[in-house]
């Protein structure tokens, strides 16, 4: 997603380049007997087809202890290593669809799910009534990791590695410093160490769903934010599905038709997802938390991230070096070449979205990180600002901060 918010400073990006070097037993949340029924079709061993491969056929379905129904896409071998796929605000599976593609190309031994977390895609939204009055209750990090690890209790995976994009990547920390056997490997796209005053959220995405589409559903005659909880965007705009083109799911880089794809189904993420979920990232900060993160963790940022700036991986890679002091260890590397430009707006390289602009090359970077514990040294950038779809390589050239 891409909001038209803010600019990076300069400055940062030569602290980041001064930084830089050279590329470096199963506890159960739950007893058997409350374990949740599962209500998805079974998945098939060996290395035959999943009956739900594709976000784009019917997904799998699961019922959580957490009250939660969720979606699933999944591929590989049943006795695959797992590897678990969580999206951004608002999205879905899908957003992870072209990555998940080429990673099973490339290890076809994995076992990937791509998961719709709650209130988002083919997934339910909690249902407590106090969810209606406060929706930010019930979406915070510590929930929707509930969430991930009662799917993992579900599917009876031990550990997984983990990887999430932008509001997933901070599900995925969640994940690793309160569920720290759950998780082998973190991969954060996209990511910041805090949510908290972000321009993005505060500025553009709050004032969106508190302003034009509340004033709408008010003049309806729904209360705010009760009956509101489950009305869409579509319900409050018509023309929803075009603003999310234009204004939230916009990126000049990212395939079209993936970008429309998702649009559609953004604009029927229910409000209260968008509210609570806003809210939530708006509380969330894990600056001094990450500091204690045990797992190995690669983050992948885009040099024009109009979401999260330069300023946020410096805070990240702060933390993650204090934390490879202890036992942890992480890998740092940029996409893209060309900073953010003065107008704040993702124009001409590698932004936010980095999986969907460049998902063979992060599943690359992915496969190698899983494999290697390094991604690989290759940037990846755009072409010219006149054919941005076009994503090169330059071997060897990534800007790349590790500490093993």
């Amino acid at each position: 997603m891409r909001a038209r918010i803010a600019s990076l400073p300069a400055a940062v990006l030569l602290v980041l380049g001064a930084l830089v070097v050279g590329a470096l037993a199963w506890v159960p949340t739950a007893s058997a007997q409350d374990a949740p029924r599962v209500h998805a079709r079974p998945a098939q061993s060996g290395g035959r087809a999943q009956p739900c491969p594709s976000v784009d056929g019917p997904k799998c379905h699961v019922r959580l202890r957490t009250g939660i129904r969720m979606a699933y896409a999944e591929v590989g071998p049943r006795r695959g290593k797992p590897l678990i796929l969580l999206h951004g605000l608002t999205d879905s599976s899908r957003s992870w669809s072209l990555s998940m593609r080429a990673l099973h190309r490339l290890r076809p031994n994995l076992h990937i799910y791509a998961l719709d977390l709650r209130g988002q895609g083919a997934s339910s939204q909690p249902k407590k009534q106090a969810c209606r009055s406060h929706p930010e209750r019930c979406y915070e990090m510590k929930d929707l990791a509930a969430d991930v690890v009662a799917f993992m209790d579900t599917q009876r995976i031990r550990s997984a590695s983990i990887a999430g994009h932008s509001m997933g990547s901070f599900v995925a920390q969640e994940i690793g410093l309160r569920y720290p056997r759950r998780a082998d490997r973190l991969v954060l796209v996209a990511s910041s160490t805090t949510g908290v005053n972000n321009p993005t959220l505060r500025d553009f995405v709050l004032p969106q769903v508190e302003g034009p589409w509340r004033n709408s559903l008010v003049a309806q005659g729904h209360s705010w934010p009760q009956d509101a909880y489950a009305r869409t965007p579509l319900d409050a705009d018509p023309n929803a599905v075009e603003w999310m083109k234009q204004s939230w799911d916009a990126d000049p880089v990212a395939p079209q038709p993936l970008v429309n794809a998702i649009a559609a189904e953004t604009a029927l993420v229910p409000l209260g997802t968008w509210l609570g979920e806003t809210r939530a990232l708006l509380g969330t900060d894990n600056t001094r938390r990450l500091r204690h993160l045990k797992i190995p963790t690669l983050v992948l940022w885009g040099a024009q991230d109009s979401i999260f700036y330069g300023t946020d991986q410096h805070r990240l890679v702060k933390a993650l070096t204090r934390a490879a002091r202890g036992k942890g260890s992480f890998a740092w590397k940029q996409y893209g070449a060309r900073a953010l430009p003065a107008s704040g707006f993702q124009e001409s390289d590698i932004g936010h979205n980095v999986q969907w602009e460049a998902p063979a090359k992060v599943a690359r970077d992915i496969a190698s990180y899983l494999r290697t514990g390094r991604p690989t040294k290759d940037l990846y950038r755009t072409d010219h600002p006149d054919d941005i779809h076009h994503i090169v390589t330059e071997p060897g050239a990534a800007r790349i901060i590790s500490r093993r």
